[in-house]
């Protein structure tokens, strides 16, 4: 008998443990830019922007991460063509110094994103010195306990007079961004759902035929960033939309088609990257193509999605040293 009534006798130690371990597997609450995340964030930055051996720059990408480099074609998609695309880069190098001109990291320890200025002088192999003043936009992702690039964004500045690329700045550095009190509000969806979203978000808004319509795209408050492909560093919702005025000015209609894009996100924080296709009806009749690159970080406030750091650019011809801005 004593037997038996061992298992009732012990039941509310198993009902303790496991609600411990339901509790244990809760889900972490958001914290924005906890120290270490930073810490580590700013490191691989760093580390990675004077690495030269491609053996050890591999190892901070994921495996199915994707790259848009400065030059066309420029888009590199995992590992093996990652590591192509950038191996004869760096084994022209011999040496490389750098400075960070401005970074800025937002993470919620799942997804962290850092976009940057930075300023190189290298001396390559054959005896050449060359400046570049480059703007970049990482993604991370968190994998077991290390951060890994999903998604990287580098590009030169291209002069609108010339569409020649700008090679070594001015960098008009702005410094870190006051991040608002609750920057990541939420609340979260799914992954699945924000991926779904974030795609109807990019072929809806990407697609804007009016300035008030691109501006409900981005904030949802004023901490937010916007490197364009035209050299300029944007701040806050009233830069953004005195730069984009014009534009949203000029046609009429417009024609958006995306033969790249990736997307990823834990249901608060997002990130996507894509190559575009544009074609603008211009007010006075004519089409105008463009040939578009955009990365996003974005962050989800009640059922909607913000950019709150953007870049977009165009690639650069390797030959012509020009921006490749039409298709």
């Amino acid at each position: 008998m004593g037997r038996l009534k061992r298992p009732a006798a012990i039941a509310p130690l198993v009902l303790c443990l496991a609600m411990l371990a339901s509790c244990t597997n809760a889900e972490k609450p958001i914290t924005f830019n906890a120290p270490a995340d930073l810490a580590a964030i700013k490191l691989i930055e760093t580390t990675m922007a004077t690495e030269t051996n491609m053996d050890k720059l591999i190892g901070y990408y994921a495996d199915d991460a994707t790259v848009l480099d400065i030059y066309a074609p420029g888009i590199y998609k995992g590992h093996d063509q990652i590591y192509a695309g950038f191996a004869p880069q760096m084994a022209a190098i011999q040496s490389m110094t750098h400075r960070m001109a401005e970074m800025n990291v937002a993470t919620n320890g799942n997804f962290a994103c850092a976009a940057s200025q930075i300023e190189f002088d290298a001396v390559l192999k054959d005896g050449k010195k060359m400046s570049l003043s480059v703007r970049q936009l990482d993604a991370f992702k968190k994998i077991g306990n290390e951060w890994k690039i999903m998604q990287q964004h580098i590009s030169l500045p291209i002069d609108p007079k010339s569409g020649a690329a700008i090679m070594d700045g001015p960098v008009n550095a702005r410094g870190e961004i006051a991040w608002s009190k609750d920057p990541l509000p939420g609340p979260a969806s799914t992954p699945e759902e924000a991926k779904a979203a974030i795609r109807t978000w990019m072929d809806v808004g990407g697609a804007s035929t009016s300035l008030d319509m691109l501006m409900g795209y981005y904030g949802p408050g004023d901490d937010i960033l916007v490197y364009d492909s035209f050299a300029s560093n944007l701040r806050g919702m009233k830069e953004v939309r005195a730069h984009y005025a014009a534009i949203m000015n000029s046609y009429t209609d417009i024609k958006l088609e995306m033969p790249n894009f990736v997307v990823d996100s834990d249901g608060v924080f997002g990130v996507q990257l894509d190559t575009q296709r544009i074609t603008l009806k211009m007010k006075d009749g004519s089409n105008q193509k463009l040939a578009l690159r955009q990365s996003d970080c974005m962050r989800k406030s009640g059922d909607k999605w913000y950019s709150f750091l953007e870049h977009l650019s165009f690639a650069v011809d390797p030959k012509t040293g020009k921006g490749v801005m039409s298709f």
